[in-house]
């Protein structure tokens, strides 16, 4: 009797065991879907994922389109094989800077990755408003950046538009909007003006 009362508090013990460690599990995902990008302070993918999820939610006919920028730091590359990791960073760190002040107000501005960039734009009227603001922060790129006192290095900024549609989701907007900015860098590379 008294071995089946031990088994069965060892059962007791392993199901609480794991289920301690499952909300640990959720609760280090749910830490890393709220953390900000180390090096720029910006939204990382989970929580540009998130605030799409809500805007397209919040869309209306009344409330115009919702664009999505994806944008690609042509150039930071070649900084980091000559420079290091460190100067590369710090460029992208000041490129960070640089779409947050040229975006309008209420556009939102992630790091998905060490070289791209997506921005949330509420409130597009049509594909031409949205390039436009793609032309604007393309032309924050137009002075070098300068990671470091003396050290200048020019990128050049690729970005993909995508715009919501009826059965647009947070993951096709980003897709889209990802696929447009590879085609714009394979035609620069193909021409020869990748920067």
């Amino acid at each position: 009797m008294d071995t089946i009362r031990l088994e069965e508090q060892q059962d007791v013990l392993v199901q609480t065991a794991a289920v301690i460690a499952a909300q640990r599990q959720f609760a280090q995902r749910l830490r890393q879907r709220t953390v900000p990008d180390p090096l720029t302070g910006l939204p990382v993918r989970s929580l540009l994922i998130d605030r799409l999820e809500l805007a397209l939610a919040a869309a209306g006919p009344d409330s115009g389109l919702l664009g999505v920028l994806s944008c690609n730091l042509d150039g930071i590359t070649a900084l980091e094989d000559v420079r290091g990791r460190a100067v590369a960073d710090a460029a992208r760190a000041e490129a960070a800077g640089r779409l947050v002040t040229a975006v309008r107000q209420g556009d939102v501005v992630a790091r998905i990755s060490a070289q791209t960039f997506v921005l949330i734009c509420p409130g597009i009227t049509d594909a031409g408003d949205a390039h436009g603001i793609a032309r604007r922060i393309a032309s924050a790129f137009d002075e070098p950046l300068h990671p470091l006192p003396g050290v200048d290095h020019r990128v050049r900024l690729s970005v993909g538009v995508a715009l919501s549609g009826r059965a647009s989701t947070a993951e096709s907007l980003v897709a889209s909007a990802d696929e447009a900015m590879a085609q714009i860098r394979h035609e620069r590379q193909g021409s020869g003006r990748h920067g």
